[in-house]
């Protein structure tokens, strides 16, 4: 039997690829002097013994086709809600949320994701809140602001057991901030009652730092203590974004789709920005480079904002939101694939 598969050798181990020979063949002659070109020429066809004289040449470069960042079903978180903290630091496997509007009384509830189930946790926050700050890792996680019976200045810290409050507190009571960074090296910026207003935080107390140049609410925040970027807020949307280098603020190019109460994660050179209120609810997703904003075609299936968020820009959870929902979405990035190809003359 005639066969046209093609396999490469990557010094290790073959490997089949897509493209195959127009013409099976056997007995065929072949030419090359390295991986990527060659020359299959002759052959005889086994059920009819004719002779071939058909020549192909194997071009393995072939073509490379970008294939944009996509969103797909993720499991439910238990407790519908909008509004409330991340661990923005955490990754799509690894996460919780705390705290938020489910409909009726703020929350106190944390919920856990391991990549497969959410869990609820016993260890709930000392009171209920809504429009918090949150940073830090699945077990290492910061809560801070938001509204209560008004805005509030405290700070909840989260161990992977437990949630406690150390004594320091914010210098600026405020909600709905932006914020960056890990459990003991935060940063909190913007927010409502907070309009420019920037501070961070070294594990026991906030100090005042240099104020952002756009002040906002309903923003959101990315990357370290050290190097992070503001972007997005309203109410009137806008798509300012900031870096911050661990001194100041700077201006730098703004989102496509201005909007507030978006969802955002990564760091300050690689970002994902998705969903939010321009009005009305979108489900636009852009990507930073470190220099400038760009569309991705495919949107959230659900438009929603004030959602919970974690991951990376090519690995990445939206989570509930408002409308008050449970429904989580998975974000993978853009990637390539390569087209091999072979082309035939006679």
């Amino acid at each position: 039997m005639d066969i046209s598969y093609t396999e490469s050798w990557n010094g290790t181990s073959w490997t089949t690829v897509p493209a195959t020979l127009a013409t099976s063949r056997q007995y065929g002659g072949s030419a090359g002097a390295s991986q990527t070109a060659g020359l299959v020429f002759g052959g005889t066809d086994a059920p009819t013994s004719a002779n071939y004289t058909m020549t192909e040449a194997w071009n393995i470069t072939g073509v490379v086709v970008p294939v944009a960042g996509s969103w797909s079903s993720s499991p439910s978180i238990n407790t519908a809600r909008r509004g409330g903290g991340s661990s923005g630091s955490g990754t799509s496997t690894a996460t919780i949320i705390f705290g938020g509007q489910p409909g009726g009384p703020y929350s106190t509830a944390t919920e856990s994701y391991n990549g497969t189930a959410w869990s609820t946790l016993p260890a709930t926050l000392p009171a209920g809140v809504a429009d918090n700050g949150g940073f830090g890792t699945q077990t290492a996680a910061i809560s801070v602001g938001g509204q209560v019976t008004g805005y509030v200045t405290t700070t909840n810290s989260y161990n992977g057991t437990s949630w406690s409050t150390p004594p320091g507190t914010l210098n600026t009571a405020r909600s709905a901030v932006g914020a960056a960074g890990l459990q003991t090296a935060g940063l909190l910026f913007g927010g409502e009652n907070g309009g420019t207003a920037s501070e961070s935080w070294n594990g026991t107390s906030w100090t005042n730092t240099p104020s952002l140049n756009t002040s906002r609410r309903y923003l959101i925040g990315s990357g370290t203590q050290a190097a992070a970027l503001a972007f997005a807020g309203g109410p009137p949307a806008t798509g300012a974004t900031e870096f911050w280098n661990g001194s100041a603020w700077t201006s730098v190019n703004s989102l496509n789709t201005a909007r507030f109460r978006p969802g955002g994660t990564g760091s300050q050179t690689l970002a994902l920005a998705f969903g939010g209120e321009v009005p009305p609810d979108t489900g636009a997703t852009e990507l930073w480079n470190g220099t400038a904003w760009t569309n991705n075609p495919n949107s959230l299936a659900t438009a929603r904002n004030s959602q919970f968020f974690a991951g990376t820009q090519t690995s990445s959870l939206c989570i509930a939101g408002n409308p008050v929902q449970a429904t989580v979405e998975l974000w993978t990035g853009p990637s390539t694939t390569l087209n091999y190809k072979t082309l035939t003359t006679s």
